[in-house]
């Protein structure tokens, strides 16, 4: 018997980097997803494997005996996933002797789109379901902020509320989830660079930036927070050409705090002049992806743009269950 979860990945329409500071976002979860099974092992430890990355490791005594992969590698991926199951069990007062988790993500790694986030919920709900209990929500987004935090140094938490949640969500640090409902259903493209980067890089980018030029950040922030309220509007009123307008705004807030990428303003340019209504990066910059915003007779014309430019596309739906759970026998 096996407990199984999946949780989906993310794209940020509104308020990144911003929303560490405070300012709130606008996030939607899409169906791109992380699955992650939780069984019974034969032997002591913890056994953990990810399919996508071709690392397995067996963690006993405060450390990895790797069974295939880099030893380097293996640790780096494989740790969060530890940290995820281990705050599950203690959470619950609970040990293991012997436990198999096994990572099969289609989301790709490293380019915003939230993969990190989504697995370490799928693996907290799976961890849990596995010992018999159903977490709310809202303690699977708690739970894994100790393995946001080992990888993304100072998250903001948007990336895993949404893969928790699901649908499209009004996020802001210490306050509840707003799930809004769109009068007219966004339509997006992504367009990935194929370039990896570390977010936390980002997001100490901008920490330095407050520190620095405190003025201008707060200034930067109240442009952000208007940007996101009146996005909520114009997504609620169904004024989709409003709200590309805001994205357009947003990514140039984005350009002028230097999270771009020479890439990323290619594309973001090419599906403009293809006709979207609004494009901008999503998540951390300095490559990863873009979105595009698009009327729905433009979807091809937009995506193959940003294709012939070189971008990989993923034309994607709004996920509305985020992080679901079950056995299977």
């Amino acid at each position: 018997m096996a407990a199984i979860a999946k949780a989906p990945a993310k794209i940020i329409l509104l308020g990144e980097h911003f929303c560490v500071h405070g300012a709130p976002a606008i996030s939607m979860a899409i169906n791109l997803y992380a699955k992650v099974k939780v069984e019974k092992w034969k032997e002591e430890g913890l056994y953990i494997s990810s399919k996508n990355f071709g690392v397995s490791a067996v963690y006993q005594n405060k450390g990895f005996l790797v069974k295939e992969g880099d030893m380097e590698e293996a640790k780096r991926i494989l740790n969060p996933i530890r940290i995820a199951v281990e705050s599950t069990l203690k959470n619950k007062g609970l040990t293991f002797k012997g436990l198999k988790v096994e990572v099969d993500s289609e989301i790709p790694v490293g380019v915003g789109l939230g993969s990190s986030a989504a697995i370490t919920v799928a693996t907290i709900a799976a961890t849990a379901k596995h010992f018999g209990f159903n977490l709310p929500k809202e303690e699977v987004c708690f739970l894994a902020y100790d393995s946001e935090r080992y990888i993304h140094f100072n998250p903001s938490g948007v990336d895993q509320t949404t893969s928790t949640y699901g649908g499209i969500i009004l996020y802001r640090v210490s306050s509840p989830v707003k799930h809004l409902k769109p009068l007219k259903h966004p339509v997006f493209v992504i367009g990935n660079t194929g370039i990896r980067r570390v977010t936390g890089d980002f997001v100490k980018k901008v920490g330095k930036l407050k520190e620095e030029r405190k003025e201008l950040l707060e200034s930067l922030l109240k442009t952000a927070e208007n940007l996101v309220l009146d996005g909520v509007k114009a997504l609620e009123s169904g004024n989709v050409t409003l709200f590309g307008e805001l994205m357009n705004k947003n990514h140039e807030l984005l350009s002028k705090i230097g999270v771009s990428h020479e890439k990323l303003e290619l594309f973001v340019d090419t599906a403009r002049k293809a006709g979207a209504l609004g494009a901008k990066l999503t998540g951390g910059g300095g490559g990863g992806c873009m979105i595009a915003l698009v009327k729905p007779e433009k979807l091809v014309e937009v995506a193959r743009a940003i294709r012939e430019v070189g971008g990989e596309i993923y034309i994607v739906e709004t996920d509305w269950m985020g992080v679901q759970s079950w056995v299977e026998i």
